[in-house]
């Protein structure tokens, strides 16, 4: 309205005083508008106790949400929501939302089950509330996404048919999803990061919360950045642990990136001369390995095989946690040697899908589509193909994320998405050496708009190097009681150098079972 006030000459009072008058009205219809509203519900959390939640003051309710934001009359979303209430009575007045990765993971019922066990999460609710909220389309958060698409897609994965049919069996699942959807007034174009800023902002307002801390692993990362641009006077500070901006360049595949981490691995391993004896080229090992699985795949014992590809799966889950990315070269010296009893167990520890809790397919593809993937990834994946050949299969398919997108999620987020966030709220920015889903290059190119941004490099890591030990844990400690002191991290140098096994892999895969 502003915009036009200057354009009215000395004659037009009576169309300036018409324009102020309606200036006013919007303004008054605005705030007239009903604010977002929390529904308390009891918590009955997955796999957690009844009791659980009264005696730890755990609160759960719903958020409702406008599915379509500008789009008059369209339907409402339900939003699951958790809070861990802070233990001190004098409590700061700042809590801290924790924004999931992923896209398409759950976060309540996937959360609390460790936060019991967990030595990060209680201590940072010593003192401020945490917040948590299932993202539209994940967990319990209503309406969700077709069951049956997530269940023909696991068996699909499950299987491991060549990619041409893989890939027909997954779009078709797809495409009989969509017309179901859609008959549901199901929205694909709301589905976001910026959908997930703008619900938890009205979960701010719902809660009567001034400002708060913004906590964004993984992609929520994405989500957290994207709470800078649009909402900076909203966040008191901010900790992303992972990152993932949005003008990554590795945003539509993921084979440079776990090419990086294979790198990082090799030279950690190079820094140690019993592993440089013993594993002087991972890579090499793991060319062998595949290429015996291709030659000859392990039946599995419930249907499907075990291939090369999924051997490639294998170690890129193991590289991505921090307590099993140093085992990855013993892990694959076994399988190219053919130890059959060991490729099973590394399969039925880490060939699935399901180890970051309950997964939305519909939800992951509706919002990769939308900002990274749909009509981009095919030149992106020829060209990390032909660079780093040894980290995908010969008959892969590199237009595959385009076809499903065309299958399922047709919108695509504005081009402005992609730009660099800028923002001078303060900020920790974790990244792990050996992250093969979110490399530390990342974190230094988010950095560099970020001006009260401090990189937090973390030796010996992989994904999640925020609540690795004391020392990361305590930089957040001391961040987050004071945002603008320049951060402390000297106790990053003292951490031991990675040790890399050279034995005792059964065992230490048995353990881990049981």
């Amino acid at each position: 309205m502003s915009a036009f006030v200057p354009l009215l000459g000395k004659g037009n009072a009576m169309i300036r005083c018409l324009l102020l008058v309606l200036l006013a009205w919007s303004t008054s219809a605005e705030a007239a508008e009903p604010s977002p509203a929390f529904e308390p519900a009891p918590c009955a959390f997955k796999d957690v106790p009844a009791h659980w939640a009264a005696q730890n003051r755990i609160d759960c309710g719903w958020l409702q949400v406008p599915e379509s934001r500008g789009k008059p009359g369209g339907r409402m979303l339900k939003l699951w929501v958790a809070i861990a209430r802070a233990e001190a009575k004098d409590k700061a007045t700042d809590p801290l939302l924790y924004i999931h990765g992923g896209p398409g993971y759950a976060t309540v019922d996937y959360f609390f089950p460790y936060f019991p066990k967990s030595r990060t999460w209680p201590a940072f609710r010593k003192d401020r509330d945490i917040v948590f909220f299932d993202q539209r389309g994940t967990g319990r958060s209503d309406p969700a996404f077709c069951k049956e698409l997530g269940e023909t897609l696991e068996q699909v994965a499950k299987e491991a048919p060549p990619p041409r049919e893989a890939l027909d069996r997954s779009k078709a699942a797809f495409a009989a999803c969509r017309p179901k959807m859609l008959a549901q007034g199901f929205d694909f174009s709301a589905y976001g990061s910026t959908a997930t800023v703008e619900d938890a902002e009205d979960l701010r307002r719902a809660l009567g919360i001034a400002r708060w801390n913004v906590y964004g692993i993984s992609y929520g990362s994405l989500v957290g950045l994207e709470y800078l641009r649009r909402h900076p006077q909203s966040v008191r500070a901010a900790i992303f642990d992972s990152l993932f901006p949005p003008n990554s360049p590795n945003g539509a595949e993921q084979i440079t990136s776990t090419a990086l981490a294979y790198q990082a691995l090799q030279r950690a391993c190079s820094r140690d001369a019993t592993c440089r004896q013993r594993f002087p080229d991972i890579l090499g090992t793991l060319r062998q390995a595949v290429g015996k699985l291709d030659a000859s795949p392990l039946p599995r014992p419930e249907g499907g095989r075990i291939t090369g590809d999924g051997l490639r799966g294998i170690a890129w889950s193991m590289l991505v946690r921090t307590a099993t990315a140093p085992w990855v070269p013993l892990a694959l010296e076994h399988a190219a040697a053919g130890d059959e009893v060991v490729i099973r167990e590394l399969d039925a520890m880490y060939g699935g899908t399901g180890g970051f809790g309950d997964y939305s397919h519909g939800q992951a593809v509706a919002v990769n589509c939308y900002e990274v993937l749909g009509g981009r990834a095919e030149a992106s994946m020829r060209t990390a193909m032909a660079r780093y050949p040894y980290l995908a299969a010969g008959d892969a398919i590199p237009g595959e994320y385009d076809e499903l997108c065309s299958a399922w999620q047709l919108e695509r987020a504005p081009m402005e998405f992609h730009a660099p966030v800028r923002s001078d709220v303060p900020s920790l920015l974790y990244g792990g050496e050996f992250d093969p889903a979110t490399p530390y290059d990342d974190a230094v190119l988010a950095g560099k708009n970020l001006r009260n941004g401090t990189l937090v490099y973390v030796p010996g890591a992989s994904h999640a190097a925020f609540g690795l030990d004391d020392c990361t844990r305590g930089i957040a400690h001391a961040f987050l009681a004071s945002p603008e002191s320049v951060p402390d991290l000297g106790c990053l140098q003292q951490r031991p150098a990675t040790k890399f096994p050279t034995e005792g892999l059964l065992e230490f895969l048995r353990s881990q079972g049981g």
